[in-house]
């Protein structure tokens, strides 16, 4: 058939029946995935979610300006043993150490955190506020009393400790756990455990703040979102967000990230995001990679 025949020769009957039953069933088809993407008209109802077992569908969204994306974490098959704690021998009540408190007390203190992959910044014999930060991720960890003081409680606990472990061995390495109920994130890198951190995950309450930013009201629940994610884009530095200032963030779901902040308190006392310290957030940034898994449980 010539090119000019399929441009003017009249289709048969039998064809014409043929692409009316097919726009038929094209029709159709639409008007049932039309239905079918109508969100329910029911009220919601606010409830905690469950951790779910599957990682959910990306998502489209503007990253923000500044945001950065580099390579994707590598994952790995096999942890690394840790090397064996040496044997605690016989217990030795010191004195109650609190941040002020100096000497080799204090030293030994650091040490011992240091030596489970509790981050108390610089071993160094001063007892500031990022050793009362290692302190108080044993105590969570350990559930005793969120003190951050080194009472005696907490010294017969850390005389006796073993390394923390993770919960979620299945994802693999490198992985990042934070348990909610503890409120304490463990950060496995490609070897194995690297770092346990004290965290400060929302409030669950609801909240009505003016933006930072716009000026407008904001309200909604202070929930961290429960569930498996991947660190997906970060920013460096400060960042003004409508609640307030951020640091370092690694944004893992939407909004949602790990940051630092200058207040990380042993409660939950944030808008939903997973807050860190400042010291801590330094490294962070630099050591976790994009695409890393997150996995946030009850």
């Amino acid at each position: 058939m010539r090119k000019s025949d399929c441009l003017t020769r009249n289709p048969s009957p039998k064809w014409t029946y043929h692409w009316r039953w097919v726009k038929l069933m094209t029709v159709a088809t639409a008007m049932i995935a039309g239905v079918s993407c109508v969100p329910s008209i029911q009220p919601t109802v606010e409830k905690t979610a469950p951790v779910v077992t599957t990682s959910p569908p990306p998502e489209k969204k503007e990253v923000p300006e500044g945001a950065t994306t580099p390579p994707p974490a590598t994952p790995a098959t096999q942890e690394v043993p840790l090397p064996p704690l040496p044997a605690p021998g016989p217990f030795s009540e010191t004195k109650i150490l609190q941040v002020g408190s100096r000497g080799e007390a204090v030293l030994a203190l650091e040490k011992r955190l240091t030596q489970l992959r509790y981050d108390v910044g610089a071993v160094d014999g001063r007892y500031d506020q990022q050793t009362w930060q290692g302190v108080v991720a044993f105590q969570k960890y350990a559930k005793l009393k969120r003190t951050g003081t080194y009472t005696l409680e907490t010294q017969k606990a850390l005389h006796k400790a073993t390394y923390p472990e993770g919960r979620h061995p299945g994802l693999g390495l490198p992985r990042i756990e934070i348990d909610i109920p503890r409120q304490i994130l463990l950060f496995f890198d490609g070897k194995g455990l690297n770092r346990a951190i004290a965290v400060s995950t929302g409030t669950n309450r609801k909240y009505c703040e003016v933006s930072k930013k716009a000026g407008k009201q904001i309200c909604g629940v202070a929930q961290t979102p429960r569930g498996r994610f991947r660190i997906q884009y970060r920013i460096p530095g400060w960042r003004e967000s409508d609640l307030g200032k951020l640091y370092n963030p690694l944004y893992f779901n939407g909004g949602f990230a790990i940051h630092g902040a200058p207040s990380v308190p042993a409660y939950n006392a944030s808008h939903g995001c997973v807050r860190i310290s400042v010291a801590s957030s330094k490294w962070f940034y630099d050591t976790v990679k994009n695409g890393t898994p997150v996995v946030v449980f009850d």
